[in-house]
């Protein structure tokens, strides 16, 4: 199937979010559309989705002009669409979700669960996917949910893929299992147009590149005729610093230690698990996704009771204490998941910049809020991280999904605790403003704070970190020394059982 958008206009009020953008969607071809935060990406592929209708343009379709009342129409029109952030139903299960207002149906109009797994367990077999069709959503890990998402595509056959971010949380082996599918369905002649940040994915598996800035068109060539750095160049508008290198020093004391430490996970325990984090360094925690890495994070956050051991951050027990006690103790905390845990979306962007900060007399006078003073702080973080939005009164849920994500990394690292946890930091932002988190990361442990990095990005975790650790099964290696880590050594221990990796460790 063929899609073209011919020169499409939206605004947003004042902001003309894409200002007269035309795309080619080939078929049997992979697009990789790319560009900051902000850029007008996704917007571009929402009115493809009939999500958003334009202000201007037009939707080509096998050469016919489409106009979409609803996605419902460009779904019966043979495209499919997986969002960044999950379109899911957590108290159904998987099977429930894929098959949500697309259900066969039998006699009585009864739903005919058992047709839908057999035509799933085809799919499954064809492309080696594993997973429990009877597992209610809320209870998978990230990388899972984001499965469920693409099944749900698959399942409608759709002719027109778009993947807004796909492998932003996936391993690299589902990552790799994602590519090979979709190169199996561009082979068959479906359309495949991916947003992503990841250059080195886009060079993999991409047949043509579109580039985004401002809203507007860049470029739109065949892989073949451009490069990684022109793209890179192209998406910044100019060149990009280099890349920043950790300078050996001497940790300090210690501020986080955790001994015996074991967290109800799930089906898997976590722990027992010892380690520390002394102040000037950076702890990195790598792994394969559902290994027991977002259990351990909660249980240190307080998000998540533990069931045996001790957490001490500068000297106190702290495993017993409640989320505000514990950021009052010296803590701060970048969520993996933006939208439900790390922000408030209904809430305003200065009011989510200010949200657990200290300092509660910067912006009150007596009893009263002085928003005023919220306003300027939050300009402050949208200035120093780039953040692109309206003002400080915009809603945080108007924002991109990279731009918020920036919102929740200034407003941890801006509080400056003894101890900062990173979970993902670089999910889903542009290449700009990973090298800005990083070097916000680094800048915190050259200070002398404390920070434990955990990252499905190995590349990132072996870039910043002075020390690695690997979670395999819920159990942790003995700490890699940055000088051994590479990713041989630690993509073996990402594999191993627990004990061969303290041995190879």
């Amino acid at each position: 199937m063929h899609a073209a958008l011919h020169g499409i206009r939206v605004r947003f009020g004042p902001l003309v979010a894409v200002d007269d953008v035309s795309v080619d969607i080939a078929a049997g071809k992979i697009l990789a559309v790319v560009g900051e935060n902000g850029a007008g990406k996704s917007t571009l592929m929402n009115v493809l989705f009939g999500l958003i209708k334009p202000d201007a343009g037009r939707v080509e379709v096998d050469g016919r002009d489409r106009q979409w009342s609803s996605p419902q129409d460009a779904i019966k029109a043979g495209l499919g669409m997986v969002h960044q952030h999950f379109m899911l139903q957590e108290d159904m299960t998987v099977l429930e979700n894929i098959v949500l207002c697309g259900e066969p149906v039998k006699w009585f109009g009864m739903v005919d669960f058992a047709a839908a797994r057999r035509k799933l367990a085809d799919g499954f077999s064809q492309h080696g996917i594993a997973i429990d069709l009877d597992a209610k959503v809320g209870s998978l890990a990230v990388g899972q949910k984001q499965v469920v998402e693409i099944l749900k595509m698959l399942y409608r056959d759709a002719s027109v893929l778009i993947l807004d971010e796909p492998t932003a949380v996936l391993t690299p082996q589902e990552k790799d299992r994602l590519f090979a599918i979709l190169r199996s369905f561009a082979a068959a002649g479906k359309s495949i147009v991916i947003i992503t940040h990841k250059l080195d994915e886009v060079m993999e598996i991409a047949d043509h590149v579109t580039v985004m800035r401002g809203g507007k068109l860049v470029s739109s060539l065949p892989l073949g005729e451009t490069s990684k750095d022109r793209i890179a160049r192209e998406i910044v508008g100019g060149e990009l610093p280099p890349p920043i290198r950790a300078a050996a020093r001497e940790p300090g004391n210690i501020v986080l230690s955790v001994k015996g430490l074991t967290v109800a996970g799930q089906g898997t325990q976590v722990g027992p698990v010892d380690f520390d984090i002394r102040q000037g360094e950076i702890v990195g925690i790598a792994g394969v996704s559902g290994n027991g890495q977002a259990e351990l994070i909660q249980a240190l956050a307080g998000l998540r009771p533990t069931a045996s051991g001790v957490i001490e951050l500068g000297g106190k027990r702290i495993e017993a204490l409640h989320v505000p006690e514990r950021r009052l103790a010296g803590l701060s905390y970048i969520p993996e998941d933006r939208q439900r845990v790390g922000l408030a979306l209904g809430a305003t962007v200065a009011e989510n910049a200010n949200a657990g900060r200290d300092d509660v007399g910067a912006f009150s006078r007596g009893p009263f809020i002085d928003r005023t003073a919220m306003a300027r702080f939050a300009r402050s973080l949208i200035d120093r991280y780039r953040i692109k939005v309206r003002g400080p009164a915009s809603l945080a849920s108007t924002m991109s999904g990279g731009n918020k994500q920036k919102l929740v990394v200034g407003r941890e690292l801006s509080r400056e605790t003894p101890l900062v946890i990173a979970e993902n930091p670089t999910w889903g932002v542009d290449i700009g403003a990973i090298e800005l988190i990083h070097t916000e990361l680094m800048r915190m442990r050259d200070s002398g704070h404390a920070v434990l990095l955990v990252s499905t990005e190995l590349d990132e975790v072996l870039r910043l970190s002075d020390r690695v650790l690997v979670m395999y099964s819920g159990l942790l290696s003995e700490p890699i020394p940055a000088a051994k880590a590479d990713r041989n050594t630690v993509g073996r221990l990402m594999t191993s059982r627990s004990g061969d990796a303290r041995q190879a460790a």
